[in-house]
């Protein structure tokens, strides 16, 4: 490994030991770019020999430095209605950083990359997870398919508050005490269509976003649940598409932050200008016509069915999956991105050549016909990287986990291997786990004492389900090799993450849950994964548990359209109420 990647190690450990510092506010403005970039200028080749790049700080760029808790209790403000509001920072919202020892968890899998690692966690470790006890369980009468996010030392009409958010499955956005569970807002976005999405939170810390069904992007005040309606807010994702993803937001180099929301229907990715309002569409299943969500024609099914985009810093790219279902079934470079990953510049313009529609990059399986033809999409697993650096050969690695129940390691930099977008293959290497299809994502952990980095996915329905574990081993050049270890048998899991040295999940979960028990958020050891800790929860989708100063937190119910697409058999339409719970060391 390179020398790089012990610092990387190092400062990792010294991020657990101590709170982040939070990345504020997101800075000067940018401009989007127009669509009619030259490819060549666009596309970067992976570095197959050289150094091992800068170090990244990506995965904990997003945790703050903390403070006193606020004050409990009161009467909920329901800004079901609305008013207008600033769209600058400022406001009521409060400081830009989080009070004196606490941080921030600001969107799913805690940073831009997606990593799963949160590195401000001090509470709760190994040695004490197993005192954890339930803090408080309240109701939720929209049950989410995705992760809470959460904010510390907010500025509300009732007193400076730690808050948690949830948005249910058909759009109710709520704002809870982190610590009572007492409604302190809500944000009625509902409709009879349900999605996937979960909720950001804007760098700035003023605004929380949300995608839902009905086809916008709201943009609302942290403070008091107020949606801002001044042009162009909201944004509209087209019609027709559910919200398939849980948002992501990322930084560029210049300092301005960009929203990235995914929707099916025709399959698109809008990107937003945080500072300017400003927008770029890439159609994912008719990339030739750019920036727009009425293209003259355009096929379906390529759906961006990935659990998020992912932002790496780094390498100054977005990267979003798709699947494979209806439509045509073709991949055709230019056009149609069916079950592949394209990586997009940050303002996520596309890159047109001869009339035809591209990322800068992309990777498509060598056997995409057969993938598709057999609905086992390879891309909607995630992608979940590596620390750069963690090979000197190849600095920008990440695992590819993906329906057909195998796990994939990619080179970021160059997906293909072919130095652009549009080629097949290109993966440095496979391994098949065979347990059940693995499409709810997966996290990394450095193991202190080997510097070794681990990763863990979930999976689900066809097999046993579970977690499984392998190590990303290196040989003297810096080659990977993806070693298998311990397995845990215990139904489908969804989105794991770790913190300070603990790995949470939750199992039974997906489109069995109502057939499957018990449903449990347990505590694992990552070397081991020995069992540390357990709940009792209630039936749950997509959702995935948090930690944020010493709380663990998780939303569930009856979701993933269980109550409306009553024509599934493994799902009960008892409704889509649920719970919010929280456990702590008290």
């Amino acid at each position: 490994m390179s020398h790089r990647w012990f610092l990387w190690a190092a400062l990792l450990e010294a991020a657990c030991a101590r709170s982040a510092r939070s990345t504020g506010d997101p800075g000067s403005p940018g401009s989007s770019n127009g669509s009619g970039n030259d490819a060549s200028s666009a596309s970067t080749s992976g570095n197959r020999g050289g150094s091992s790049g800068v170090i990244s700080s990506s995965d904990g760029g997003m945790a703050g430095s903390g403070g006193s808790s606020g004050s409990s209790g009161s009467s909920e403000v329901d800004a079901s209605a609305g008013s207008p509001g600033s769209s600058g920072p400022g406001g009521s919202a409060g400081s830009s950083a989080p009070p004196a020892g606490k941080y921030d968890w600001l969107q799913f899998e805690f940073g831009p990359d997606k990593m799963g690692i949160d590195t401000a966690e001090t509470k709760v470790n190994a040695s004490n997870v197993a005192k954890l006890t339930q803090l408080f369980q309240v109701a939720l009468p929209d049950a989410p398919d995705g992760a809470p996010v959460a904010l510390s030392g907010v500025a509300t009409p009732m007193g400076v508050k730690d808050l948690v958010f949830i948005q249910g499955q058909h759009g109710l956005l709520t704002a809870f005490d982190g610590t009572t569970g007492a409604v302190v807002w809500k944000a009625d976005f509902t409709s009879p269509n349900y999605g996937n999405s979960a909720p950001a939170i804007d760098p700035n810390r003023q605004y929380i976003y949300a995608n839902t069904s009905e086809g916008f992007i709201h943009k609302v005040h942290v403070t008091d649940g107020t949606e801002v309606k001044e042009a162009p807010w909201p944004i509209s994702t087209g019609k027709g598409g559910k919200a398939s993803g849980q948002l992501a937001i990322g930084t560029d180099k210049t300092g301005t932050s960009y929203l990235y929301a995914t929707n099916n229907g025709q399959g698109r990715l809008t990107t937003v200008n945080l500072t300017t309002g400003s927008t770029h569409v890439f159609n994912l299943a008719c990339s030739q016509y750019p920036d727009t969500q009425n293209p003259p024609s355009c096929d379906k099914g390529a759906n961006p069915w990935a659990r998020s985009p992912v932002f790496l810093p780094d390498l100054q790219r977005v990267y979003v999956g798709t699947g494979t279902n209806d439509g045509s079934g073709q991949f055709t470079p230019g056009k149609i991105w069916r079950t592949s990953w394209v990586a997009l510049p940050p303002d996520g313009h596309t890159t047109m050549m001869a009339g035809l529609g591209y990322p800068l990059d992309s990777y498509t399986v060598n056997n995409w016909s057969t993938i598709v033809g057999s609905d086992i999409d390879t891309a909607v697993g995630g992608l979940i990287p590596l620390p750069t650096g963690y090979s000197s050969k190849y600095p920008h690695l990440a695992l590819q986990p993906g329906k057909d129940q195998n796990v994939r390691l990619v080179n970021t930099a160059d997906l293909s291997g072919q130095g652009g977008p549009g080629h097949l293959g290109g993966e440095l290497t496979v391994a098949k786990i065979g347990l059940g299809l693995m499409r709810s994502w997966g996290t990394i952990w450095i193991d202190p004492a080997t510097k070794v980095a681990w990763f863990y996915v979930g999976m689900g329905l066809h097999g046993p389900g579970g977690i499984a574990s392998f190590t990303i081993d290196l040989d003297a050049a810096g080659n990977p090799t993806l070693t298998p270890h311990w397995i845990l048998k215990n139904g489908w899991t969804t989105a794991p993450f770790i913190a300070n040295g603990v790995l949470y999940a939750t199992n039974n979960a997906g489109d069995t849950t109502e057939s499957t028990k018990p449903h449990l958020i347990q505590a694992l050891d990552p070397a081991t994964g020995n069992l540390l800790w357990s709940a009792m929860v209630g039936p749950h989708h997509w959702s995935s548990p948090i930690m944020v100063n010493g709380i663990l937190y998780l939303g569930d119910g009856d979701s993933g359209g269980c109550n409306v697409a009553t024509a599934n058999p493994n799902c009960t339409p008892a409704g889509t109420n649920g719970h919010l719970t929280a456990w702590s060391l008290k």
